[in-house]
């Protein structure tokens, strides 16, 4: 029986209390909107809240209370009994408990947010409770029911979404106008204009754009919610096109995958009860691979690719010892780069550099390397091979197919559960199965790892534990009939004949591995309602051939139309913000005719012809006599940079859709053909379509060529990709009805092309075949198709920053997440550079996950002494250091000071020469040890985010970043965007990342490996781990997020 606690946890948001030792959370102390709390007294208030009347009870008198609580053992530990650390004075209630029962997370008012979630065990700040209570059921009455599941899990904003592809490699996309750029390379398939002028709901992505996602990177789903309809070609339709010499075989897809999904906006708090925006739309992608088609045909097989196991290798223009060649510099451990071409010595080879660091290349670029000796792997100096072989892996299946699948265990157990008490979305899973052992204690039935497990994926279903969705499903044990034995941990006990469990194979909530889902239906729509969640595999790009003109031929390429659309009543109120949500990204609103100030002492002013929107943590505060904000921008296909006082600058949310652009237009005459009859639109609309042939050709002829070219002009871009058409889907009409009369005046000359078409056309459609759940709204096809990108670029919570890749949360920073860490004399306006510094050069370098921000901002805070201090000090004094004790510290630094000076001196003299040049010497030293003879009154000491040394670090460094910090290395220790840079390239370059994202490191042992590539002698180490746990426990409590 559940306690009723978790319930009691949104009546407490952590945005309308804070911590205060000893405060009841009856009083605002301070002033600031926010109550103060102690985690004594939470729990009080809830278990009040919950129905009981339980007096309150300090930490310490918690731990002996045996009248009011039941003190539960570790493995009987459930969701919503009660923490306790009784050596540290902490409470709260647990909302989470890992089967291995080494980790779990916890709600209670923590010292550095209020009430909130935060992480304990293994990895994380807190260590595992002491004690665990539960209260005494006789002390609860005049409780309040838990509410009633949803009908339907509801989506919130955030790190819910994601783009529907990602980049070569698994990257996510920073924000819309990164993936804007990557589109332009689409010659065709645009949103609203399609060929021949007809209305286009969505967009194409192909194999021009995205090549990786024909192969290597599945397309998406864009956010959690439920497949209500697919279809899945066995192999490739063929169309039959009688050309004028031969008859044509064209290959195509209808494959398709229908997702809805339920949004709801974050509450607007300001009144009570809080209201939210809902809306419910769908997502569509068509033209999806067959099934058949998944195996890695012989032709597909890339060119062969390595990963480097040693580092030290040289990377060449040409192979060594050829005339001119020269050398850009070593080729790191764990660069993969991909064999182009072996040399005729059998020795060397040309790659190109895939991803990973190597000397004075980036990603893309070709070098030779000595590759192979005798037919293997070149050696490195202890005869073991210096790479290894990436094997291209399987493309991934989607878990959506209807059909049985087969899991192994893959985490240390998995947890068996109860049903959950409904069977829809975004209900609470069912609580977990004990059973009594041979020891007689109650402990909860769990199978180990390597365990099968197999379940029906259309029953999938979003449920909640704790404050996680994950999927989950009825499941049967499949005993081993080889290898170890699996079944039940610590029970000998056979495995319940049914049971549920959680079936995640995607971090990093990974459960299970799927070893094989065999679809059970081919070439049919199959109705669903089986749970997805964001960023899940839909499928890849299927190919698609088209008749090349009228006399035939064939142009082919690898595509899918992506499409989001939405027949809910309720987007006119979702646009406009009814519910007047303040919450995620604001802008500044700029209008047409914004008149922008300059600085002193210039005095002129720059007028704005367009509306713009500028988010406002790309805006620089500015102060003199007045507050301004400092905006950049494109007007007019002009750079435009000017001032706007605070106090006039009007700040609107993302929620605002409407005044962000987002505009629904609608043809006055729906009864008509599919055709974009540009007469029949409204005034705006049309203002907007008359610039597409100004941008393209200027023949008077709006053309879906022209439309190509005018999208890559950033203004007209903003405005057509926020436009919301209101029209007749392309996915219902057969060819016969009035909605493709217009192809028969089109193709009249061509019957052949005409008659290809249409049958094409017949076989494309499918929204009569849906029913029950997936049948949208009354049937009749007409919907608002909304442009994919341009939504989700505007749904994510931060836009020109990241989203974590394990757990989708936003990891851009914020000054006030950034104060939290930083000492008391970095100023705000430092604070402020530092965030957009660090929201651009972390993604730039791919420094994207919550572990990794963690880890390199905690390495940043002990380097820096809390982000103050950039430059390292080289004072040693006479009072602590002889001449004899300096150059025992650094014998290396000080010798290769002296042969760089040309000085060849014996030990007595060296102690002269420290005792008369280097001793209680900052700058003399520098540049002594750290010194270069190409700018000799320079010094290459420490300095930046993570303490670059030496003059061929800077070097480097100044190639990748484009700021000669080799030339003034004073660059990296004043200005705050070549800090930044610096740390993020030498992370990124040293491939730190990779130690930070591995999950099976214990954090002391992370921590370890990560400082050794900063600081080889370890310096600090005890300080570094107890930062790096800080650091994680804040993002994960700040953010959500999921560093460890």
């Amino acid at each position: 029986m559940s306690t009723g606690l978790l319930e009691q946890r949104a009546n407490y948001p952590h945005t309308g209390y804070e911590y205060g030792y000893g405060s009841t959370g009856n009083s605002d102390a301070d002033g600031n909107g926010r109550k103060e709390i102690d985690c004594s007294h939470l729990l009080t208030k809830m278990l009040t809240g919950a129905g009981y009347t339980i007096p309150y009870k300090t930490t310490r008198e918690l731990a002996s209370d045996t009248t009011h609580y039941d003190f539960i053992a570790l493995n009987d530990v459930q969701e919503g009994d009660i923490a306790l650390w009784t050596t540290r004075g902490h409470t709260g209630v647990v909302e989470k408990m890992e089967a291995t029962r080494t980790k779990g997370e916890f709600f209670g008012s923590q010292t550095s947010t209020g009430p909130k979630s935060a992480k304990f065990g293994a990895g994380a700040y807190w260590p595992m409770p002491d004690k665990y209570l539960r209260p005494k059921a006789q002390y609860r009455s005049g409780a309040q029911p838990a509410p009633a599941p949803a009908p339907a899990e509801t989506v919130a904003a955030g790190g819910s979404w994601q783009f529907p592809i990602r980049k070569a490699g698994g990257a996510q996309y920073k924000d819309a106008e990164e993936l804007f750029a990557a589109l332009e390379a689409e010659t065709s398939g645009h949103y609203l204009l399609g060929s021949h002028k007809f209305w286009h709901g969505g967009i194409h992505i192909s194999d021009q754009s995205a090549p990786q996602c024909v192969r290597e990177e599945p397309v998406r789903c864009i956010g959690n919610g439920v497949v209500v309809a697919y279809r899945l070609n066995k192999d490739y339709l063929t169309s039959e096109f009688a050309g004028a010499e031969a008859t044509q075989s064209l290959k195509y897809s209808n494959s398709f995958c229908l997702v809805r999904h339920d949004y709801k906006s974050p509450a607007n708090t300001q009144v009570q009860p809080g209201t939210s925006n809902e809306l419910t739309f769908y997502s569509l992608y068509m033209h999806l691979l067959p099934f058949d088609r998944y195996p890695v045909s012989q032709d597909e097989i890339p060119a062969p690719r390595i990963k480097m196991t040693a580092s030290g290798f040289r990377a060449r223009s040409d192979i060594k010892g050829a005339p001119n060649c020269q050398e850009y510099g070593a080729i790191s451990a764990g660069a993969e780069i991909e064999i182009l071409e072996e040399h005729a010595d059998r020795v060397h080879a040309k790659g190109k550099l895939i991803k990973g660091a190597v000397g004075g290349r980036t990603e893309g670029q070709e070098f030779w390397f000595a590759y192979k000796q005798n037919g293997a792997s070149y050696p490195k100096s202890d005869g073991t091979p210096s790479w290894q072989e990436v094997v291209p892996p399987e493309r991934t299946k989607p878990g959506y197919w209807k059909g049985k699948v087969r899991a192994v265990v893959t985490a240390s157990g998995l947890t068996l559960r109860q049903p959950p008490a409904t069977l829809t979305h975004g209900a609470a899973a069912g609580q977990p199965i004990s059973a009594s052992t041979a020891q007689s204690t109650n402990q909860g039935l769990v199978l180990c790892t390597n365990s099968t497990i197999e379940f029906d994926s259309a029953k999938v279903l979003n449920l909640k534990i704790g404050t996680k969705t994950v999927r989950m499903a009825e499941c049967t044990f499949i005993p081993s009939t080889s290898g170890p034995t699996t079944g039940l941990k610590g029970h000998s006990l056979p495995v319940p004949s049914s049971f549920w469990a959680c079936v995640e194979d995607v971090s990093p909530n990974r459960f299970v591995q799927w070893q094989a889902l065999t679809p059970t239906l081919f070439d049919a729509v199959v109705p669903m309602e089986t749970a997805i969640k964001a960023g899940d595999p839909i499928g890849y790009l299927g190919l698609n051939e088209n008749i090349a003109g009228p006399t035939g031929g064939v142009s082919s390429k690898y595509q899918v139309h992506v499409e989001v659309f939405s027949a809910d009543p309720r987007i006119e109120d979702f646009l406009k913000n009814k519910a007047g949500v303040k919450e995620g990204k604001q802008y500044i609103h700029l209008p047409a005719s914004t008149t922008l100030s300059k600085k002193a002492p210039e005095t002129s002013t720059v007028v704005l012809k367009s509306e713009h929107f500028v988010e406002l943590t790309k805006a620089v505060p500015f102060k003199d006599a007045v507050d301004w904000y400092e905006v950049s921008l494109v007007d007019g296909s002009e750079h435009k940079s000017g001032l706007i006082k605070k106090e006039a600058a009007k700040i609107i949310s993302q929620h605002d859709w409407e005044q962000l652009g987002f505009k629904i237009v609608k043809e006055n005459n729906q009864a008509s053909d599919g055709f974009l009859d540009s007469d029949d639109m409204p005034d705006f609309f049309k203002k907007i379509y008359e610039n597409i042939d100004r941008l393209g050709n200027r023949d008077g002829a709006v053309t879906s060529e022209d439309l190509a070219t005018a999208l890559k002009n950033v203004e007209f871009r903003e405005h057509w990709s926020k436009l919301i058409a209101d029209h007749p889907t392309e996915w219902k009409f057969k060819s016969d009805t009035p909605k493709w009369a217009r192809l028969d005046e089109l193709l009249k000359q061509y019957p052949a092309v005409l008659k290809h078409e249409k049958n094409r056309i017949d076989e494309l459609v499918f929204w009569d075949e849906l029913a029950g759940v997936g049948a949208i709204a009354d049937g009749s096809g007409v919907v608002r198709h909304i442009h994919p990108i341009s939504f989700i670029g505007n749904m994510l919570e931060v836009a020109g920053s990241s989203a974590c890749k394990k757990c989708g949360k936003s990891i851009a920073l914020t000054i006030p997440f950034m104060k939290k860490i930083s000492g008391p004399t970095v100023s705000d306006e430092f604070l402020k550079g530092f965030v957009d510094a660090a929201n651009k050069f972390f993604v730039k370098y791919e420094i994207t996950s919550c572990s990794q921000v963690a880890l390199i901002l905690a390495q940043g805070s002990v380097e820096t002494l809390k982000f103050a201090k950039f430059r390292e000090s080289l004072n040693y004094s006479r009072a602590t250091y002889t001449a004899e004790s300096l150059l025992n510290l650094a014998p290396t630094a000080i010798n290769n000071g002296l042969i760089r000076k040309g000085l060849h001196l014996n030990y007595a003299q060296k102690l002269k020469y420290v005792e008369d040049h280097l001793l209680a010497n900052d700058a003399g030293y520098a540049q002594h040890c750290f010194g270069s003879n190409d700018y000799p009154n320079n010094d290459y000491r420490g300095r930046g985010l993570l303490h670059l040394t030496f003059y061929e670090t800077y070097k480097r460094c100044a190639d990748a970043i484009g700021v000669r910090i080799d030339a003034t290395p004073s660059l990296i220790e004043t200005d705050v965007s070549a800090i930044v840079a610096s740390g993020s390239w030498y992370w990124k370059s040293n491939n730190i990342g990779a130690i930070a994202d591995d999950a099976s490191l214990e954090i002391d042992l992370k921590v370890r490996r990560v400082t050794a590539k900063i600081n080889t002698g370890l310096d600090q180490l005890a300080k570094r781990k107890a930062v790096s746990k800080e650091i994680i426990q804040l993002i994960n409590n700040d953010f959500g997020g999921c560093a460890g």
